[in-house]
């Protein structure tokens, strides 16, 4: 662990920082410093709202610490379908922070890098199935000696992909952490939310009829909210985690690391907003916490009657339901449907409370 000495001296954007052991340089803006540490070390140190992290440059594990990309219209996509659309959000690839290249990097180097101890136990399985055709005592003793490999190799793997972030808060920044900790266990409490994947309009009265006199049809997938840690990082902090689509968001407290099969990603806080709405829904089985406000007939007439020419018309409940967009001008976006009406309100102002 890296230790200060409350001594440096300002000479214009350069700072010299005095230690017994030497003195070191740094230059940068406030909340983001790179500097040379009297060893010749180069190391990392950003920080905002209290929060810090360094982590070493140029190869090493990082220490634990004291802890402008142009807007994006990537929101709304046209399918196929002409009166389609999709909710598609960039990639990981695509969401990226200058402030936290090295970090991203080295995220993705973990994450994506190959798997020594795959090919190591790819290689024993093959090789004990044909020794073990010819001779079975060498083909199991070759299977045990191999798994034995590949169990030292998957902890070799472990140890030269895990990355150390440490987080420290000062004075009463923790707070804002566990307000954004309150607005995900909020999202949490929801029975279901979902991600929105696409929508069109029914335009047809006959269509219509067929699907409970609706006026949109919505493609849509669960979403999980929870907390965990994200692949290959060791922090003593507990995470938020939403697993939407095709990604999985990890809200660190300065900033949300995304991942998905491209990589992993970055967005800065100062580059999300948030918006909530309300909307009615027809749910033939509502969630338990869904707030029913309504009924239609499976296949209603104009006036909002059955149509008895249906053998197998029904009441189905209309839900109302909760909205909420993040997104950011880098281009990331979630379309998010919740069962509780009131909860993408509740979301946005813990959220916004962060920044207070």
């Amino acid at each position: 662990m890296a230790f200060y000495l409350r001594k440096s001296v300002r000479l214009g954007p350069v700072r010299f920082n005095l230690s017994k052991s030497g003195i070191g340089a740094s230059v940068g803006v406030k909340g983001f410093r790179v500097g040379v540490r009297p060893n010749g070390k180069s190391y990392l140190h950003a920080g905002r709202h209290g929060l810090y992290y360094r982590q070493e440059l140029g190869g090493g594990d990082p220490a634990p610490i004291n802890d402008a990309t142009p807007p994006r219209e990537t929101e709304i996509v046209h399918s196929s379908h002409p009166d389609a659309v999709q909710y598609n959000s960039a990639n990981s690839q695509e969401l990226t922070s200058k402030s936290r290249v090295e970090l991203i990097s080295t995220l993705n180097d973990s994450y994506k890098g190959f798997r020594f101890d795959y090919l190591c136990g790819g290689f024993f399985f093959f090789l004990s199935i044909v020794l073990f055709n010819n001779n079975k005592t060498i083909g199991i003793t070759t299977a045990v000696i191999g798994g034995l490999v590949t169990a030292s190799m998957a902890v070799w793997e472990s140890k030269r992909r895990t990355i150390a972030i440490a987080y420290e808060f000062e004075d009463d920044k923790g707070e804002s952490f566990k307000k954004l900790i309150s607005a995900f266990n909020n999202l949490a409490s929801n029975t279901n939310v979902w991600a929105l994947i696409d929508s069109r309009n029914i335009n047809d009265s006959h269509e219509s009829k067929l699907n409970a006199g609706a006026s949109n049809l919505i493609s849509r997938s669960a979403v999980q909210v929870g907390e965990g840690k994200p692949p290959w990082v060791n922090t003593n902090i507990d995470v938020p985690v939403m697993k939407a689509r095709q990604q999985t968001l990890y809200m660190l407290p300065d900033g949300i690391l995304v991942y998905d099969s491209k990589g992993v990603g970055f967005v800065e806080y100062d580059d999300v907003s948030i918006t909530d709405n309300t909307t009615k829904f027809i749910e033939e089985s509502p969630p338990r916490d869904a707030k029913v406000v309504d009924h239609t007939w499976k296949h209603p007439n104009k006036n909002g009657g059955p149509d008895r020419r249906f053998k197998d018309n029904y009441e189905i409940p209309v839900c109302l339901y909760g909205e909420l967009k993040i997104k950011s001008n880098s281009g990331m976006f979630f379309f998010l449907m919740t069962s509780k009406h009131d909860s993408p309100v509740n979301f946005k102002k813990e959220f916004s409370n962060m920044f207070k």
